[in-house]
């Protein structure tokens, strides 16, 4: 399989996976969308696989860790500014508060995540 047969199944593979997770969420289903995930994710390693060329290089791998850092970090402090400004208005209206939680416990998480699989994959590396 060549690399544009294979961005062309990944491609298709994406349409007819959000199409059915689209009507399975409108028909109330949502454990058939959780199967499809996985059999799509199974359909995509296996056409990965059978790719001869080379799909990414170690410079396409640093520019990834790059922008995903850069994403996490832009990612927090815009949820940390958002989740004061949603907290100085739970006065007037409740929800808020939750909304503002939720920003503050899921940055929280999003950084201790990164941070434990950074040094996981520190010590793992040669």
């Amino acid at each position: 399989m060549t690399l544009k047969q294979y961005t062309v199944a990944r491609m298709i593979i994406a349409m007819i996976l959000a199409a059915f997770i689209a009507s399975s969420v409108v028909r109330g289903d949502y454990l058939w969308p959780i199967v499809a995930m996985v059999a799509a994710m199974l359909l995509l390693l296996l056409a990965r696989r059978r790719v001869k060329e080379v799909i990414a290089d170690e410079r396409d791998y640093a520019i990834g860790g790059r922008a995903a850092l850069w994403a996490i970090q832009i990612f927090c402090m815009g949820a940390v500014l958002l989740m004061f400004v949603l907290h100085a208005k739970r006065g007037a209206y409740p929800e808020f508060g939750v909304v503002a939680s939720t920003l503050a416990y899921g940055s929280c998480i999003l950084m201790l995540l990164y941070s434990v699989l950074f040094r996981w994959f520190r010590h793992r590396s040669p």
